[in-house]
């Protein structure tokens, strides 16, 4: 009668190449990545609301996105709007960890066109903001004449 199962050998072999992929995997895993995902998402996600806001609000007063070392704000004619989607009184964001390559700020007219004030240049036809959190960073690129951010 024949038996079917694993022998003891095969169960620690298998076992011994599951903790080796472990060892490998765990050593390639930066939680700073995933945080500046999150972080570059956000600040495109702020840049593109002010400019689809002050391309429906065309003729009032323009929607700006201030940068600084370690945050950002959205306002509207320098002054704060609340936060579109938990209501906040300001729509804000500061980290700690995450440092802002540039500081200034993104105004966006009635046309989505954007301008630059406090320290941003265009560099060509782009304005570059890199984002770092730890020792990973990204560069986030906005144009110059149509004003997409990505």
């Amino acid at each position: 009668m024949r038996q079917h199962g694993f022998t003891l050998i095969e169960m620690i072999a298998v076992m011994v190449i599951m903790a080796t992929l472990a060892v490998v995997a765990l050593g390639s895993f930066n939680p700073n990545d995933y945080e500046l995902s999150a972080v570059r998402d956000e600040l495109v996600g702020a840049l593109r609301y002010a400019q689809s806001m002050s391309l429906s609000h065309t003729g009032a007063t323009d929607y700006e996105v201030t940068l600084s070392g370690t945050g950002y704000s959205v306002t509207q004619g320098g002054a704060a709007i609340p936060h579109p989607v938990t209501g906040a009184g300001t729509y804000n964001s500061s980290w700690s960890n995450v440092t802002l390559g540039s500081s200034g700020t993104v105004s966006f007219d009635g046309y989505g066109e954007p301008s630059l004030a406090g320290g941003l240049a265009w560099s060509g036809n782009q304005l570059a903001v890199t984002v770092s959190v730890g020792n990973v960073s990204d560069t986030l690129l906005v144009e110059r004449v149509t004003g997409f951010v990505r």
